[in-house]
C-alpha cells in the first residue's frame, strides 16, 4: 500500500505483478486523495492488517509513526538508498 504522496506509484508496481493499492483505496475504496488520511488512521488500520500489509512511504513522520510502531514499512529514501549501494557493488 502507498501512502497518499506517491499514491502514482501504485499502478506501476500492479503492471508489474505487484498487489499494490493506495492508502484511499485500501481505506476508503476510493481514489480520491484530496480526501486527508490522518497518519494516527492510517497506522491504526495497518496494526488491525497485523503485518499482512505492508507500506510504502515517502512521509517522513508516517514512516516514523511505523517504524516506532513495528509496523511492516519500506521508505522510498531506503529503497532507492539500497538500489544505488547494491549496484555500487555490482
Amino acid at each position: 500500500m502507498t501512502d497518499a504522496n506517491i499514491a502514482h506509484v501504485a499502478p506501476k508496481l500492479r503492471k508489474r505483478g505487484i498487489d499494490c493499492e493506495t492508502v484511499h483505496k485500501r481505506m476508503r475504496n476510493n481514489e480520491d486523495s484530496r480526501v486527508q488520511i490522518l497518519d494516527g488512521e492510517i497506522v491504526a488500520f495497518l496494526r488491525k492488517a497485523e503485518g499482512t500489509i505492508i507500506l510504502i512511504a515517502s512521509d517522513i513522520d508516517l514512516a516514523d509513526h511505523c517504524k516506532y510502531g513495528n509496523i511492516p514499512h519500506v521508505t522510498i529514501w531506503d529503497a532507492v538508498a539500497e538500489h544505488i549501494l547494491e549496484s555500487k557493488e555490482r
